[in-house]
């Protein structure tokens, strides 16, 4: 996935921010267009999980489980009961997303997120990214090793 040219911008709420980080990713990479939604400044995420209510409008689906593949987008709740920011999980264990007052970023999947994940969204249209790594036991390396003359 693509997001490079996406780090390091500044926060700007209603223009700059975790969700339109989200719909950046979603454009640049699979070309589809997220509609765009007010993001109030008095929201409090923990009356209202806004983000469980408008993700249906976008084609979301939740998935279960942490089988998490390129394009899957977290819900988090940070500092509150419900979800109130969107991560995006890019692949090769890092996850982009756009915290308030600060630059966007790229980082590490850690244990935090998995714990402060209130959900994980996919899109139907989204391909499955994960690699494929090559089955390869011991059995077949020692075979080859041994079969081509190399004892």
């Amino acid at each position: 996935m693509e997001y490079e040219n996406l780090v390091g911008k500044p926060f700007e709420l209603g223009k700059q921010d975790c969700f339109s980080a989200f719909k950046d990713i979603y454009k640049q990479n699979f070309n589809i267009d997220v509609p765009d939604f007010a993001r109030p400044t008095d929201w409090n995420s923990d009356n209202l999980d806004l983000i469980g209510k408008l993700y249906p409008m976008v084609g979301m689906e939740v998935i279960e489980g942490w089988d998490l593949r390129p394009g899957d987008v977290l819900a988090t709740a940070i500092g509150t009961s419900k979800p109130n920011h969107l991560v995006i999980y890019v692949g090769d264990n890092t996850i982009f997303h756009h915290k308030t007052n600060a630059l966007s970023c790229a980082e590490s999947w850690r244990p935090f997120w998995k714990m402060v994940t209130c959900y994980v969204l996919r899109h139907p249209d989204v391909p499955d990214l994960t690699p494929v790594l090559p089955d390869v036991t011991i059995e077949s390396l020692l075979e080859n090793r041994y079969t081509m003359g190399n004892v």
